[in-house]
């Protein structure tokens, strides 16, 4: 009893499976090949599953495998049938955890520079700094050349010689002794006293001008001297010009690529006109390189291609797993 209820849900299922692939074909040999495949039927809950040649159309252990044609024969495809009514939505599914922040794209190139604003007002003059210290006294400059030499002033007249000092008065003449021996030679007598100092002669007239004499040579350098005291703070210059204007966010677009099957290198472009700010994937297994276009790269970008782009390699993963994006303005 247990065997008939399986086998009969097991041919329910596969009515079911031979409709639905009657209503999805277009031709028959479509039909022809639906009627070759292998399915598995579980021996204990009547549950079907198809089999594909990859599998080798082997059923595990606890199921048994059956041709379609085996179960159904080979009968004509019928009448395509109405559309059932939509079934009712189904409710939300849980909100999926946030992924992993991605790392940062590469510096973008630099915008061009924007119109120059508008020379601002200018500013209130600052109030006066403080008076700085004295500074040190400069260094004395060097000595100027000897001017000329005056001219030579009048002779003047000799003045009046002045008069003798009086003379001692003589001594008495002693008798005239006995003729003595010769004597030696007696010292020399005493100067006489110093007459007067004459009276100073009247101022001689001017004498000629004499002759220039030669400059003198150059007197040394003065030491440095203290320098002179802080002036005061200047008054505040005008505001300068407006810097340009930054990359506007809203004129950043998202491009995306997904991987083909069996392929690990996926890439994605750029609108025409567009550079590449930045990029990031979502995959499965390792990622080995993620890079904006330059020229020369592993795919043979050249230099007009080069930062319109990106491209992602990932080392493992499920085929079809990589989904690459870029952020272009």
């Amino acid at each position: 009893m247990k065997k008939g209820i399986w086998l009969w849900a097991a041919a329910v299922a596969l009515a079911v499976l031979l409709v639905s692939s009657s209503a999805q074909g277009s031709s028959s040999s479509a039909q022809r090949r639906f009627q070759r495949t292998f399915v598995c039927v579980n021996l204990h809950n009547g549950l079907i599953k198809v089999i594909s040649r990859r599998q080798h159309n082997r059923c595990a252990v606890g199921w048994k495998r059956y041709r379609v044609s085996d179960l159904f024969g080979t009968g004509r495809r019928g009448a395509k049938g109405f559309p059932g009514p939509q079934g009712p939505q189904g409710p939300a599914g849980p909100q999926g955890a946030q992924g992993a922040q991605g790392s940062a794209g590469p510096q973008g190139a630099q915008g061009a520079q924007g119109a120059q604003g508008a020379q601002g007002a200018a500013g209130e003059t600052g109030a006066a700094g403080e008076a700085g210290p004295p500074g040190a006294t400069g260094p004395m400059g060097p000595a100027g050349p000897i001017g000329p030499q005056g001219p030579q002033g009048l002779k003047g007249d000799t003045g009046a010689p002045g008069a003798d000092g009086a003379a001692g008065a003589q001594g008495a003449q002693g008798p005239q002794g006995p003729q003595g021996l010769k004597g030696d030679t007696g010292a020399p007598g005493a100067d006489g006293a110093a007459g007067a100092q004459g009276a100073q002669g009247p101022q001689g007239l001017k004498g000629d001008t004499g002759a220039t004499g030669s400059a003198g040579p150059a007197g040394q350098a003065g030491s440095q001297g203290a320098a002179g005291p802080q002036g005061p703070a200047g008054p505040q210059g005008p505001a300068g010009p407006t810097g340009p204007a930054g990359l506007d966010g809203t004129a950043i677009v998202q491009v995306s690529a997904a991987g083909a099957p069996g392929q690990k290198t996926t890439s994605v472009a750029c609108p025409a006109g567009k550079f590449a700010l930045s990029g990031g994937f979502s995959a499965q297994g390792s990622v080995t390189e993620s890079y904006r276009w330059f020229e020369g790269d592993a795919l043979g970008h050249t230099a007009a291609q080069a930062g319109r782009g990106w491209t992602v390699t990932q080392s493992s993963g499920n085929s079809g797993s990589l989904l690459v994006y870029a952020y272009c303005a």
